[in-house]
């Protein structure tokens, strides 16, 4: 601004000097000095409306740190861990009497290559269908639970190698204790995310190799010892992880697994576990809970005949309420 004014001044100058004689008169020379005078002050002015600016830029600047850049917004690290704890109770009484408790509890964490996930889950379940008649007591009807933790080495968005270990008790199947550890590698076909980061669909499928060791008791309905109270495990096991959220507020899981067993006396005998679940939100954390649960044992643990045999199918249904972190 202050170049442009003493731009027009030149100029002015320069025509007021092309219309006078080479003597300029004493009113021009006043002139000039006052024109002079004039963008002198305008460019004092100037600078210190510059250095005001400044002033006020370090200030605002010391009171309200400086906006992220959005590159940085994108490098924002993930939370620490995440997951979800969940439960389902189902309480009936009246001519039958029930009592159901179920619970569960995931929890993943992610570094850049590494995933170090662990679950554990369970239920306990008592009936009197005759609750009616004096005198009359209730079974038990489930009595498990299941713990594992998993560790996962990431080669790019596709593969995996993993170490697994885990132990479970079912005394209803005549399960006492079983303890295994797995390796194997997982292939990942579908992990999409939303604008926000949110998991649209997942699908892994896991191939890998079981190692463990089985006991067995029957505990119900009378305890007694059964056929091969103790076993080893050598089996191969193939595995689907399923993910899909329609929406932000509906989910549909499943995780179906095949465990076929190979040593004696056991070999041949097939698990087939499958959990399909039904998540719906209800707040920000928290869901309602809709599941189905069925294990497959094609050769369950038995005492001798003509003792109790055990069947081969368990289905469980189950509502409850899962609360997400």
């Amino acid at each position: 601004m202050t170049t442009l004014a003493l731009t027009l001044l030149t100029l002015l100058s320069q025509n007021g000097q092309d219309a006078t004689p080479a003597a300029a008169t004493p009113a021009a020379s006043s002139d000039q000095s006052a024109a002079e005078k004039a963008a002198a002050a305008a460019e004092k002015a100037a600078a210190a409306a510059e250095k005001a600016a400044l002033a006020a830029q370090k200030v605002a600047e010391s009171v309200a740190p400086p906006a992220v850049p959005e590159a940085e917004k994108k490098d924002e690290k993930p939370k620490a861990w995440t997951g979800l704890v969940g439960a389902g109770l189902q309480f009936l009484t009246g001519n039958t009497q029930t009592l159901t408790l179920t619970f569960n509890v995931a929890a993943e964490r992610n570094w850049e290559v590494w995933v170090l996930g662990l679950k554990l889950n369970g239920a306990y379940a008592l009936s009197n269908p005759k609750a009616n008649e004096p005198g009359t007591t209730s079974d038990t009807t489930a009595r498990r639970a299941q713990g594992l933790i998993r560790g996962d080495r990431k080669f790019g968005s596709f593969a995996s190698v993993f170490a697994l270990g885990g132990v479970e008790f079912d005394h209803v199947k005549n399960i006492e204790s079983r303890s295994y550890g797995e390796l194997g590698s997982g292939l990942t076909f579908f992990d999409t995310r939303d604008a926000e980061k949110n998991e649209r669909l997942f699908l892994r499928l896991d191939l890998a190799l079981r190692a463990g060791y089985e006991t067995r008791f029957q505990y119900f309905p009378v305890e007694q010892q059964v056929t091969d109270p103790a076993i080893p495990i050598l089996a191969p096991r193939a595995a689907i992880a399923f993910r899909w959220n329609f929406n932000k507020h509906v989910k549909v899981t499943e995780d179906l697994e095949f465990i076929p067993f190979l040593l004696a006396p056991d070999a041949g005998r097939l698990l087939i576990n499958s959990t399909t679940k039904l998540s719906s939100r209800i707040t920000e954390n928290v869901s309602l809970t809709a599941s189905v649960l069925v294990n497959f044992d094609s050769s369950p643990p038995s005492v001798p005949p003509p003792g109790f045999q055990r069947r081969t199918t368990d289905v469980a249904l189950t509502a409850g309420v899962d609360a997400n972190f």
